[in-house]
């Protein structure tokens, strides 16, 4: 067959360098995921190893106020994700151009973050009351645990402050970065249901998986951590810190028994809780506008590299990375639901 075409061997090497690109993209997408695996998974066995150590050493230690929150947040913070940056180092990124947002726009973003993370909380919690049902058991909602037993300048450094920014940085920037090269739809909505399954439960999964599209989708479009992160400290601030403080000021075993005493000691809570379900239902209000205002901006562009229906499944479920985290997510949320 010298000088004729022969289609086996003409295609040979269209056929190599697509198998090289998937499996490039393999690491490309694998290896991020597989860096927020190991977070997930490395912070919870730090933190099941110091409690362990200090409840052989003195049990009491576990006892005081605030020890639960920090135990679950600092080896995340201070071990976890600091190493992951080795991971995340091993793939490159993609510098994307910055632009600003207006304050109107900022805010319709806001309301459109609060209106997903009561309609998320809605969802997760009903979830969980169905399998309570089921399983004659409710589920532990773990964020509520360790902030209800922690000194509320805590819950404010650690859920209002800190979280905010250092999970804009590895779950936003970092995160996206490395997938924008396939364009913004595929980054913002890995991200966002990554950052929702990290959670760890589906008290939080809807909503986090929600907003966390939201501030992807941000972030891909500006640049700028700053607004996500300003977005990010807003809902925590309302959500949990705001939250917390207001239960803590309502005596309901007292308004069960003596409801006239129990209005008077709750009284500030109950204040407390008037202004919130205000703040929600201005919200509501101010949701379909915030719809509108967005939808000019909405708009998501092409990446460099643009993987079809097939090529994406390819990459997503034979990655061993992707089940990698997809096995330690299934873990965690069945722990989770056997508490």
């Amino acid at each position: 067959m010298n000088g004729q075409f022969d289609p086996e061997r003409n295609g040979a090497p269209e056929e190599a360098a697509e198998k090289r690109s998937l499996r490039a993209d393999h690491l490309q997408i694998g290896l991020p995921i597989l860096a927020v695996a190991f977070i997930f998974l490395l912070s919870s066995v730090l933190q099941a190893l110091i409690a362990t150590l200090i409840a052989a050493a003195s049990p009491r230690l576990l006892d005081l106020p605030g020890v639960s929150l920090v135990l679950s947040m600092l080896p995340m913070y201070l071990v976890a994700m600091p190493l992951s940056l080795l991971l995340y180092r091993l793939v490159p990124k993609r510098e994307l151009a910055c632009k600003a947002i207006s304050f109107p726009t900022w805010l319709a973003l806001l309301s459109l973050c609060f209106g997903l993370t009561y309609l998320g909380s809605f969802l997760g919690t009903a979830l969980n009351f169905a399998v309570g049902a089921l399983s004659g058991q409710m589920p532990e909602n773990a964020l509520q645990d360790v902030t209800e037993g922690s000194p509320l300048w805590l819950t404010l450094l650690f859920a209002g402050i800190l979280a905010p920014i250092l999970e804009e940085i590895f779950f936003r920037k970092l995160l996206i970065d490395r997938l924008a090269i396939y364009g913004d739809l595929p980054a913002v909505l890995l991200s966002g249901v990554v950052f929702g399954l990290v959670h760890g439960n589906f008290y939080q999964f809807f909503y986090a998986a929600a907003v966390g599209v939201v501030f992807g989708y941000v972030y891909i479009r500006t640049g700028k951590l700053r607004y996500t992160v300003t977005l990010h400290m807003a809902v925590n601030l309302v959500g949990t810190v705001y939250t917390t403080a207001m239960l803590r000021k309502l005596d309901l075993s007292l308004l069960e028994t003596d409801p006239a005493l129990g209005l008077l000691r709750s009284f500030g809570g109950l204040s407390m809780m008037a202004s919130y379900y205000l703040f929600m239902l201005a919200v509501l209000v101010s949701l379909p506008f915030a719809i509108l205002h967005l939808r000019r901006m909405i708009r998501f562009r092409r990446g460099e590299r643009t993987l079809t229906s097939r090529e994406w499944a390819r990459v997503l479920l034979l990655n061993p990375a992707v089940w990698c985290f997809l096995a330690v997510c299934v873990f965690f949320f069945a722990m989770a639901l056997l508490a």
